[in-house]
């Protein structure tokens, strides 16, 4: 009887156990994706688990049907009822932020799957962390549809990002709602942002016409990057990495989360410096990161500062390809006699740089390594934002920031000679040549030594100050408006000044001799020379925007006005020639010096946007969307002054027309999205004007060719596919189809707008250059034990079209040269585990495993090499070869 007893206890727990079910999932933050550790998960009132550092929560539970509540602190609880049987099943909770999310929402522009109709990806700070190595911010976005990024020469910090097949200049770049592209050219300088992978709680990057409220004419998408605040969990941690070239980089961090009375605060800083892959491209930098944040009512107000000051080496110049390798020059079909007439040096090779020892002060002094390209910058980026709630309906955010920037970089006066047996620039023959006996120039000074030639300072420094206001209104819950106005007032300084005199005592300014004595023009170590101008930038600009959303659709309207003007201020023309005429309409008065400035009238240009989309979702799992949009886009100040203070001529707007379809799959396993877009640009400017030298006369002219239309359409496609809770397998691909559309006249004017000449230009099918046009990627993630994760990944670009000058083409043009196909092996190792209950993070990182040769970078016809074949080949080429592998190693402790 006992037996039996016992076999049906057995037999009944037998038949409890088999009917359990293990719930499992994983906890994250809704907008950026990055996981949260030790959210709570409840089933039955006290009884349930919290998520692990990975995210991860796990229970097994009775079959039945039991009502999940998640929470964490700074997030609103989600509440799911899920039914238990006797399989495995998996539910993952997305947070929402209960106010710093609103703000991001509506300041920072933020996409949400299944309701905004554009196509875009986010890169969580996790994601981040794991692949960004020792690389610029930009460069983990190789993995995303759509983006090439590049080293260019391979300085730190002198990446280049396109997004399908726009150049940074035309994408909009926002740092917690502001934007930071430069308002004069549009550019992105990558060294002054260094160190925000630190702080990076999202990075979204949204292609096309973005879903951006302001008025950014940003043609190819928007790059949004989004910093943490106090509703991040409590964290300090400091970082060690180490990696190839002499990398070193240190990095603490520290958050506060929520305090009393509803503080909390942030800091990060790091510090870095090494030898660079590249010849002589070294860099030394540091970052700081600042943040106080202040909860008052229903007020949330920010203070923030971040800025990166750092000094790097260059390569600046491309160079056709047998200076870096005769073997593939052969194989790329360069002739035998250019290969046999050049030195090949490797790929590593850098031109700008040389031995140098400064004898005059010490006798003794050895030549030592000196970089002739150095970029030396600081822009410190201020920001107070106050977000109020001001009910359950009504949020309004306004920002002030300004961004002052110090710096420009570093060169020789004029080009020294290259010395045939090393490759490298004769600067001991300039310091030599200024110390010697015949660096006494009698007619100036008896006794002081002049600098034939020396180092000079392009200094790029600028005021920027902006407010930005936005409100977002919820009509009722299915209608929500929101709009604002963005003000920005630019000031850009540039001025050339010496430097380093290399050993002599003064330079002569650049003069035109009119009996005015030399010793005038004498100039010492921080006197300016050659050009000294600013430019001025006003900017206004009006946004609005409907929204519609249900369960089931989702639809936008985005209408936005901006008014850009223009001046620019010459102090150093009337120096350089002692006739010019003053011209009508222009202001003059004298400077500090007593020197003539002439200021041009404003110039101004009216611009507008229009676009808007609508999202179905099909089911649970499926959605689709449109959108659409008209953007017509004031030229950037680059190209509309000259350097000579002179307006070009036919100066037009940019108008640009877009569509886009999106189709997505979402399930716990497979997730997948497919996007189609066809843009038309029209009237796009060759960057910063375009010169042309008449062949009689030799006179040199100034003009802008409007008329270059470009049409870019494509397919991308991104999946991820989880067979298990341990294992990843993503792909992209992108297959664009971008080409110039174009066959017009550039109307060359002399200086008082005479017609001199019309030079005819066909563009019509030659392929857009400078990025990769087709783009095929995967990477897996496998965690075989907990906390240890490897993910390699291959990237593969093709369809890569050399950079030309329209007006090389003429009228029978020829395909622009189509550079070598390659593949990027990476791969990227960590592991996670506790000491002493502290959280370790170990990882590491090897880019480029094969080492692989590769060209990032080419220039047809390129006339600073005297490449005038006009042959659209490798001969006629000049190029940046990529990075070769390196490796970094880093060890995180959290505490």
């Amino acid at each position: 009887m006992r037996y039996f007893i016992s076999l049906i206890a057995f037999l009944i727990v037998s038949i409890q156990l088999c009917a359990q079910g293990r719930l499992f999932g994983k906890i994250t933050d809704g907008n950026t994706g990055e996981t949260l550790i030790g959210a709570t998960v409840i089933y039955k009132e006290p009884q349930g688990t919290v998520s692990n550092m990975d995210g991860y929560y796990e229970i097994v539970l009775p079959e039945g049907t039991y009502n999940i509540v998640v929470s964490f602190i700074g997030y609103e609880t989600i509440s799911k009822e899920v039914k238990i049987s006797n399989q495995d099943l998996e539910v993952n909770f997305e947070m929402n932020s209960n106010l710093q999310l609103l703000e991001i929402d509506v300041v920072g522009d933020i996409a949400k799957s299944r309701e905004t109709p554009v196509a875009f990806s986010t890169i969580s700070p996790k994601a981040l962390q794991e692949v960004i190595s020792n690389q610029d911010l930009p460069m983990v976005l190789n993995s995303t549809p759509g983006i090439y990024a590049a080293t260019e020469g391979g300085g730190d910090g002198d990446a280049q990002v396109s997004i399908r097949g726009f150049s940074q200049r035309n994408v909009g770049v926002l740092l917690d709602g502001v934007p930071v592209n430069d308002m004069e050219n549009g550019h992105v300088y990558w060294s002054n942002w260094f160190g925000l992978d630190a702080v990076t709680r999202s990075m979204q990057v949204q292609r096309g016409l973005s879903a951006s409220k302001l008025a950014l004419p940003s043609v190819g998408g928007t790059i949004n990057i989004l910093t943490k605040g106090m509703d991040n969990k409590k964290e300090a941690s400091i970082k060690q990495e180490i990696g190839s070239n002499g990398y070193i980089r240190t990095t603490i961090g520290l958050n506060s989360g929520v305090i009393g009375n509803g503080w909390g605060f942030s800091f990060a800083g790091s510090y870095k410096q090494g030898n660079g892959w590249v010849d002589q491209t070294w860099t030394k930098g540091f970052f700081y990161y600042g943040k106080i944040d202040k909860r008052l009512n229903n007020h949330t107000i920010s203070l923030s500062a971040y800025g990166a000051p750092q000094s790097h080496a260059q390569r600046s110049y491309q160079l056709p390809i047998q200076h870096y390798s005769s073997e593939i020059a052969r194989e790329l079909g360069v002739p035998e006699e250019d290969i046999e007439a050049t030195t090949a040096r490797g790929i590593q090779y850098n031109q700008h740089w040389g031995y140098l020892a400064r004898t005059l002060e010490d006798s003794t002094a050895v030549p030592q390594p000196f970089s002739e390209r150095v970029n030396q910058y600081h822009k410190p980026q201020f920001t107070l934002k106050d977000s109020w709630v001001v009910n359950d309906r009504v949020f309004i955010s306004n920002i002030l920031y300004a961004s002052i920037g110090n710096g420009g970089g570093v060169r020789t006066n004029t080009t020294a000679s290259i010395d045939t047996e090393t490759g490298q620039m004769n600067l001991q023959n300039i310091y030599d040549v200024n110390t010697g006996p015949y660096a006494i120039n009698r007619r100036v000074d008896p006794e002081l030594r002049q600098s034939t030639n020396y180092m000079r300072r392009l200094v790029n420094s600028h005021r920027w100050f902006g407010a930005l206001s936005t409100i977002n209104f919820d009509i009722n819950e299915w209608h929500t408006f929101s709009g604002g106005v963005d003000l920005r007032t630019y000031r850009g300084i540039h001025y050339e000044e010496v430097y380093d005199l290399m050993g002599g005592e003064y330079a002569l300014f650049d003069y035109r001799e009119r009996g005015v004595e030399l010793s005038e023009y004498m100039l010492k170590e921080g006197d300016i020379n050659n050009y000294h101008n600013d430019g001025f930038v006003r900017w206004g600009g009006l946004f609005a925007q409907w929204e519609y959303k249900t369960p089931v659709y989702t639809a936008f309207v985005n209408l936005t006005g901006s008014e850009s003007g223009y001046q620019r201020a010459d102090y150093i023309l009337f120096r350089k020639d002692f006739e010019a005429e003053e011209r009508e309409g222009f202001t003059y008065f004298d400077d500090e010096d007593g020197h003539k400035v002439e200021v041009t009238p404003w110039k101004w240009f009216p611009g507008y946007t229009a676009k808007g989309g609508a999202n179905y979702n099909i089911n649970n799992r499926m959605n689709a969307f449109f959108n659409l949009g008209y953007l017509n886009k004031a030229p950037r100040f680059s190209n509309v002054f000259d350097y000579d203070n002179v307006l070009f001529t036919n100066i037009e707007n940019e108008r640009i027309k877009s569509f886009e379809l999106g189709y997505s799959y979402n399930s716990a396993i497979f997730s997948s999205n497919l996007n189609a877009y066809y843009t038309v640009w029209e009237n796009k400017p060759v960057d910063g004007g375009s010169k042309f030298v008449d062949d009689i006369t030799q006179e040199e002219y100034s003009l802008n060719i409007n008329g270059m239309d470009a049409l870019h359409k494509g397919l991308e496609v991104d999946f991820i596919y989880k067979p298990l809770h341990n294992l990843d397998f993503q792909g992209i691909m992108s297959l664009g189809d971008w080409r110039w559309n174009s066959s017009d006249s550039a109307r060359v004017y002399d200086d008082n707008q005479n017609l001199i000449k019309t030079v005819a230009f066909n563009a019509k099918g030659i392929h857009v250059g400078n990025s990769a046009q087709t783009q095929i990627g995967a990477n897996i993630r496998w965690e075989p034990i907990k906390g240890f994760y490897i993910k390699p990944q291959i990237t593969f670009f093709d369809r890569y079209y050399a950079e030309f000058d329209p007006l090389t083409l003429g009228d029978d043009p020829e395909e622009s040269w189509r550079i070598p196909s390659y593949s990027i092996y990476d791969l990227h190792l960590g592991y996670s585990f506790r000491v002493m209950e502290k959280r370790v993070i170990a990882r590491a990182n090897i880019l480029n495993v094969f080492d692989k040769a590769r060209i990032i970078r080419a220039q047809n016809n390129d006339q600073y090499n005297g490449q005038t074949y006009n042959e659209n080949d490798a001969k006629s080429a000049s190029v940046f070869f990529g990075l070769g592998r390196t490796v970094n190693l880093s060890l995180k402790l959290i505490l």
